[in-house]
């Protein structure tokens, strides 16, 4: 084991600068192609890609370095475009030094396929790993860490703990037993399987595991294997598992996990009991519907018995009165009956008496109707002549005159309305040029004062004079407060006339509301609508009096249903038709009814008799109904107990059943869904087949690590001297 870890050391040293030199040459030849599905370009052509994820882990399981290797498989013929999502960290070509390209975290090339190819790369993995392991070491009970194990002697113990971190919580839905969809909260992951794998040298003696499969090396070696389901229910997210082993000049050896996702639903080991969880919810549905079936019958038994004992109960109670009602009550009425036939049969003797009587009043009454409806036709032809009537036609035209002339004497004031309103006008504008003339007179009274000291002294009495009366005449065609002067007496006629006109404007607005457009208020009455609506109401008045009085009268067909004063007359005619015909009918009736209440008092005998043995049978019965009644009781409360402790709780047991199958395949059915959506590292290029696969090495300590640095500084130290001592026999040589 150190001899080829030594080997292994050099090997990384001397590969080192070729790795260096080679690391950015192109991986695949680059094509033009720019979609982002494969399988595009020409022939027929399929896509494989796989994902192998490596990580190397210390010997606690801490992550100390991890690489993709991605290999795409074509096969077909023609040629093929691929976007495939890579880890772009590191990306190297393993198959040769042609060009690619890499856009948005995808590689993209085109390949010419003829048969079967390859292509693969490795990268740095940049993700987190979907498992994580934990190592834990014993030695005789005490923990230790690895590098304390090596050399001892013991019993030393290793514990692994991996567990998938893929785990999150979502709804799941299932059938709760009842045949309703039901929804639950539920921790999901990516399903995932694997093995570890470790090899225990011969120095590892007694080795115990109640997890592994043991089995020799071939070589005095003991090989460990232990399976892992990571996901639930079938598994669990987290797997323990471990081995104790005597052990002298101990090493700590390393081990492989290996692991995938898979499909529970579809992966042969698990398909069966993925389908045995779907069964039980099936099952589990189907039990808690027969079950509630049978629940539900019992409790129909339970109602059953009891409205049977609830029927027997009033049975017994009713036999019990009808015993009691036969003997004190049903006897005396049979004696009371056969009086009671004896009275009718005395009155009916006095009511076929009177009968001839009662035909005769049904005669006048019907002869009274006969006149009522004559009286009705007469007033019915003088109300259909009412709008004949000359008064009406004379009121109709009073109404008429006084409408036009309301109409004439709107115009004749609107007339003199509209004149005044124009006289208060041209009287302001009077007033208002007397003002404007006053205003130039005194301008030029002022003018002629300027003037008076240029003039001829033997003029000035008669200067002053005229300019004295011009003065004088500036407030007569000024001062509009005083009605003597022009403006005064313009502006006091103005308003005047402008009272007048508003007086006016209310007189005709009163007359027709509508003749002054925006001053009128049309809302309120006016004489010449007010005519008119007295007009129209009384040719309605009439012709409603008509047309109602006449509807309400009738005519000769009518009847009750046409509610009218006719067809009640016809309908009561009718009916004295009716009482008439029934008048003769009744005595016969009359004879008939004596003849049968003789035959009744017979009969209430009779009656009588069969009371006395019907109140015997009642005891009888009233009897039986009281043994029935003390039993039912037991079977309703039976039927109770069998729902309460049986079939009830078998259906609770159903929906239990089906609840705890039902969420756990629902479960699984989840976890197949995620393995098909994440259960590829970087996923696959569109269209291909893709998997991914995960081998994790935990590192093993054996102490040869310190030996192999030791034997490297020596051989160090040793090619110094050597090039230390050819330095100087040259420098003798020379």
């Amino acid at each position: 084991m150190r001899r080829s870890t030594t080997t292994a050391a050099a090997a990384a040293v001397v590969l080192i600068p070729l790795l260096v030199g080679t690391a950015g040459s192109p991986a695949l030849a680059a094509g033009s192609g720019s979609g982002s599905g494969s399988g595009s370009g020409s022939g027929d052509v399929t896509v494989t890609n796989t994902e192998t994820v490596q990580a190397r882990l210390s010997a606690t399981g801490a992550l100390q370095e991890a690489r993709v290797y991605d290999q795409l498989a074509f096969t077909g013929h023609g040629s093929a475009t691929v976007e495939n999502p890579v880890s772009t960290k590191g990306l190297r070509n393993l198959d040769g030094f042609g060009g690619y390209r890499v856009v948005d975290g995808r590689l993209v090339a085109t390949v010419d396929v003829d048969g079967e190819r390859r292509a693969r790369t490795v990268s740095t993995y940049d993700r987190d790993l979907p498992l994580t392991v934990e190592v834990e070491y014993t030695l005789d009970g005490e923990p230790v860490q690895p590098g304390a194990v090596v050399g001892r002697s013991g019993t030393l113990g290793v514990h692994y703990t991996v567990t998938n971190t893929t785990g999150k919580t979502q709804d799941v839905t299932y059938d709760d037993g009842t045949g309703t969809e039901a929804t639950a909260s539920a921790e999901t992951v990516v399903p995932m399987i694997g093995q570890l794998v470790t090899v225990l040298p011969s120095t590892f003696t007694d080795v115990r595991s109640d997890e592994a499969g043991l089995a020799g090396d071939g070589r005095g070696g003991t090989r460990l294997q232990f399976q892992m389901t990571l996901f639930p229910p079938i598994g669990s997210a987290t797997a323990e598992f471990g081995y104790t082993a005597q052990v002298r000049g101990a090493v700590v050896p390393p081990a492989t996990l290996t692991s995938m996702p898979v499909s529970p639903l579809d992966y042969p080991s698990f398909k069966g009991g993925a389908e045995s969880y779907r069964s039980g919810a099936q099952k589990g549905v189907d039990l808690t519907a027969g079950a509630t079936q049978i629940d539900d019958s019992v409790l129909q038994l339970h109602d059953g018995a009891a409205q049977l004992l609830a029927g027997l109960l009033q049975l017994r109670d009713g036999a019990a009165d009808l015993s009691a009602g036969l003997n004190d009550s049903a006897a005396p009425g049979a004696a009371r009956l056969a009086a009671g036939a004896e009275q009718l049969d005395q009155g009916l003797a006095q009511a076929r008496a009177k009968a001839p009587q009662l035909l005769d009043g049904l005669a006048q009454v019907d002869s009274g109707l006969a006149l009522v409806d004559a009286g009705l036709v007469k007033m019915y032809g003088e109300i259909g002549a009412l709008d004949q009537d000359p008064k009406v036609k004379e009121l109709q035209a009073g109404i008429t005159k006084l409408r036009t002339a309301a109409a004439t004497l709107t115009g004749a004031v609107h007339q003199v309305r509209t004149g005044v309103a124009g006289a208060a006008t041209s009287a302001t504008k009077l007033s208002s040029g007397a003002v404007a003339l006053g205003g130039q007179l005194q301008d030029a009274v002022t003018g002629l004062g300027g003037l008076r000291a240029g003039m001829n002294p033997a003029l000035l009495p008669q200067y002053d004079y005229v300019v004295a009366q011009l003065s004088a005449g500036v407030p007569v065609l000024t001062d509009t407060t005083n009605p003597a002067t022009i403006a005064g007496g313009a502006s006091a006629l103005a308003s005047g006339l402008a009272t007048a006109a508003g007086t006016l404007a209310m007189i005709e607005c009163g007359l027709d509301s509508t003749s002054i457009p925006g001053t009128c208020d049309t809302s309120r009455p006016d004489v010449v609508h007010g005519l008119a609506a007295v007009d129209a109401g009384v040719s309605q008045l009439i012709s409603g009096v008509i047309t109602k009085v006449r509807a309400g009268v009738g005519d000769a067909d009518d009847t009750r249903a046409d509610n009218t004063l006719r067809g009640g007359v016809h309908s009561l005619q009718a009916g004295m038709d009716q009482l008439s015909a029934g008048g003769g009918t009744l005595a016969s009736g009359l004879a008939q009814l004596g003849a049968g209440a003789s035959r009744l008092d017979d009969g209430a005998d009779e009656l009588s008799a069969g009371i006395a043995r019907a109140a015997e049978g009642s005891r009888a019965l009233s009897d039986g109904l009281g043994s029935a009644s003390e039993g039912a009781p037991k079977l309703v409360d039976g039927t109770q107990q069998l729902s309460d402790e049986g079939t009830s709780q078998v259906v609770a047991s159903g929906q239990a059943t089906a609840e705890d199958f039902g969420v756990k395949y629902a479960v699984l059915a989840a976890g197949a869904e995620r393995a098909q959506a994440e259960g590829m590292a970087y996923g696959a290029p569109d269209g291909a087949v893709g998997a991914t696969a995960y081998s994790i090495e935990i590192a093993g300590v054996d102490g040869a690590g310190a030996t192999n640095l030791g034997r490297l500084v020596a051989a160090i130290a040793l090619f110094a001297a050597g090039i230390g001592v050819a330095t100087l026999a040259r420098r003798r040589m020379s």
